[in-house]
């Protein structure tokens, strides 16, 4: 049983690299990575972006999905203008890299599994806007939300039985 346990629990951890990855063909100055982490009742977007001219605004993101609900999601700005020296074609060129966590609701974060159809992200000098005919980024980030959820429901349950087994210790 503990083998088990310890298999699923690397399971779930080596998820954590899984993320979701946009590159944008139209304007191939613009990376982003894109991650999901689940909370106890919320969930957080992790929002890395990568450009040459655009730096991140504000934490401030607009998600269309494929059944055209909308999403608004707002946040922290945890970095911005970092300039770091990155890889482009076997040569390396400055990008500036910002990151942000966007708060989502469980109701939101069970959205991505319609699948996304836009994303607007708020940057200096301009937007950054794209848009699918097919789901690219949704299905990826649900998966990786469900991941993250069972292990934070596996954690919790972890706790409660070390918390019940110290009580009948006393």
């Amino acid at each position: 049983m503990k083998r088990q346990l310890l298999l699923l629990s690397l399971l779930l951890l080596s998820g954590t690299a899984m993320r979701a990855q946009v590159r944008n063909t139209d304007d191939p100055d613009i990376a982003l990575d894109m991650d999901i982490e689940a909370k106890k009742n919320t969930a957080i977007l992790k929002l890395s972006t990568y450009s040459r001219t655009n730096q991140m605004a504000a934490a401030y993101m607009v998600v269309t999905f494929m059944d055209d609900s909308v999403a608004k999601l707002t946040g922290r700005l945890r970095n911005t203008n970092k300039v770091i020296p990155t890889d482009v074609n076997h040569g390396f060129a400055d990008r500036f890299h910002s990151y942000c966590e966007l708060n989502l609701t469980t109701q939101q974060a069970e959205m991505f599994q319609q699948g996304v159809k836009s994303i607007q992200i708020h940057m200096v000098p301009k937007s950054y806007f794209h848009e699918w005919e097919k789901d690219e980024i949704g299905k990826p980030l649900y998966d990786r939300y469900l991941q993250s959820k069972e292990n934070v429901l596996f954690k919790t349950d972890k706790k409660k039985k070390n918390n019940e087994k110290k009580k009948e210790n006393r």
